[in-house]
């Protein structure tokens, strides 16, 4: 199999580094919810060595794989099967819980259930980081527009840019507190919430 490559992991690693690095600043174990290619979790885990990497996403997990394999890094674990879908994760507790380029994908379902799992593995203060377009009482661009009706055409009628502040209530009834909304390339958020 080939390494799988995602443009836009290219383009937006190092922005994501710059602002995570801000709140990801502790000493601690990292779950990535979702984590595509694996390109995230090796850009992200050789510039923040004092994190421990826990990369998953459902099967297959080969391109992720390769990746992580190829880059031989002692605070980057092999990644592990996940569904943020299902109703048991891993019986581990995590400092942090990250995401990129989830939220809208999915159907708030399964955005409803990812806050449920969280709960199960994120330690009591911890933080978690979603990456992503946002909606602000509708569509931010044009492009973000266009985005939309590609999710719903050809990904899942459910999937689509989520409003931002239907995320934070639902966050706010886990316990999870928006602190950070760092505006980022392309009509992207970067946003941080902390737990408790």
């Amino acid at each position: 199999m080939h390494k799988p490559v995602s443009q836009p992991c290219l383009r937006n690693q190092d922005p994501i580094y710059q602002k995570l690095k801000l709140s990801f600043s502790q000493p601690g174990k990292v779950l990535e919810l979702a984590c595509g290619t694996g390109q995230h979790a090796v850009y992200l885990a050789q510039r923040l060595p004092h994190l421990n990497w826990q990369p998953t996403d459902l099967l297959p997990l080969d391109g992720a794989q390769i990746w992580i394999q190829e880059a031989a890094l002692d605070n980057l674990l092999p990644a592990m099967e996940l569904d943020v879908a299902s109703s048991h994760w891993l019986d581990q507790q995590f400092e942090y819980v990250y995401s990129a380029n989830l939220v809208h994908f999915v159907g708030m379902d399964i955005i409803e259930n990812m806050f449920f799992g969280i709960d199960q593995v994120l330690k009591s203060g911890g933080m978690l980081a979603l990456y992503g377009p946002y909606n602000n009482q509708g569509f931010t661009s044009s492009g973000n527009a266009s985005l939309d009706a590609w999710l719903k055409n050809d990904i899942h009628p459910q999937a689509g840019i989520k409003e931002l502040t239907d995320i934070c209530d639902l966050a706010k009834q886990h316990q999870l507190t928006l602190i950070e909304n760092h505006m980022m390339p392309a009509n992207n958020h970067l946003l941080v919430f902390k737990q408790g």
